[in-house]
């Protein structure tokens, strides 16, 4: 019987502390959460002077900005700042892993009280240039300026993105965040994705250009582009391009506005959205344009050939079509 009663009372013991745990967790007072990453043991805790050669980056935050700044010293710099203290395990690491800088928010392990906002300040020697850079952040803004990279990803979950890069291959994607971003020439290829957040982008020589989102705006000025495509769901996508071969465009319910002021093929459909297109009128382009219940505008010179309207000499290539929205076909100014 003591050893039946005493079983019982372990029981209810147990599920009394589960109980009050719960309830702690539940009211915000007991936060805690695994943080885990490979190699925990050869990393570094703190700030640190970097001089060895570093040829790529690696950085996962997970509170606060992510800041790259330049300065006219040799070495790499960390730095991290908070509001409160930052206790040792909360401290960031870093490991030189050959010629690649890992950084990690803090120690592997879990932790309670995570939700401290920290921000990170990277110093880089003006003049670097990095073999590969890979930034992500759970919850904070990235500011990236005029990083130079053979290939440059960028990641946030609920924070902004606004940076400028020299780089051959660019990937940056954002779920709740804005992304901002400035290229120079020779870009190879760039992805830029969001689910709720708007899209900039204002690049020069690009060969491949690509953007998507769910309802977000998208705005993409270039010089050149071998290739660009871009398509939302719920909204407005804006597409100014000096020179372009070929340039594909999607929307189902936001409207859809392309400049083109050289160009061989343009694609654009929308469901419920309105299509603008300002083409030149020389060398010339046929347009096949379809639109269930929404019309059909131009202000300059076509000639109607079935379902086709040619303008000059015909040779773009242009295909618009819309189920309930208005095409607009105006005259670009070169």
């Amino acid at each position: 019987m003591n050893g039946n009663r005493m079983i019982r009372m372990a029981i209810v013991v147990c599920v009394a502390i589960l109980v009050i745990a719960v309830s702690v967790q539940a009211a915000g007072l007991l936060d805690g959460s695994l943080f885990g990453y490979a190699h925990a043991e050869k990393y570094t805790a703190g700030d640190a002077d970097i001089g060895e050669s570093v040829c790529a980056l690696d950085i996962h935050w997970e509170n606060g900005k992510v800041n790259l700044e330049y300065h006219s010293g040799e070495k790499i710099e960390l730095r991290e700042s908070s509001s409160r203290p930052i206790s040792e395990d909360m401290k960031m690491r870093w490991w030189l892993d050959g010629d690649t800088l890992r950084v990690q928010y803090a120690k592997s392990g879990l932790h309670f009280g995570w939700n401290q906002e920290k921000e990170l300040t990277v110093r880089i020697p003006e003049g670097s240039s990095f073999r590969e850079v890979n930034i992500s952040a759970t919850s904070g803004d990235l500011n990236i300026p005029e990083l130079k990279a053979d290939t440059l990803n960028l990641e946030v979950t609920s924070g902004n993105i606004r940076a400028s890069a020299d780089a051959k291959k660019v990937s940056v994607s954002a779920t709740s965040g804005d992304i901002a971003m400035q290229t120079a020439a020779g870009i190879e290829a760039m992805t830029v994705g969001t689910t709720s957040g708007n899209i900039h982008v204002e690049a020069k020589d690009i060969r491949t250009l690509k953007g998507s989102s769910t309802s977000g705006d998208i705005l993409l000025h270039a010089d050149q582009v071998k290739t660009c495509e871009a398509g939302s769901t719920s909204g407005t996508v804006t597409i100014h391009l000096s020179e372009a071969d070929q340039v594909n465009i999607g929307s189902t319910s936001g409207a859809v506005s392309v400049k083109l002021e050289k160009f061989s093929s343009l694609k654009a459909n929308t469901t419920s959205g309105g299509i603008t297109a300002e083409l030149p009128e020389h060398p010339g382009f046929a347009a096949q344009i379809d639109t269930l219940s929404g019309k059909i505008n131009y202000t300059l010179a076509l000639a109607r050939e079935g379902d086709r309207y040619i303008c000059g000499d015909g040779g773009a290539d242009v295909r618009l079509g819309t189920t309930s929205g208005d095409i607009q076909l105006n005259r670009a100014e070169q």
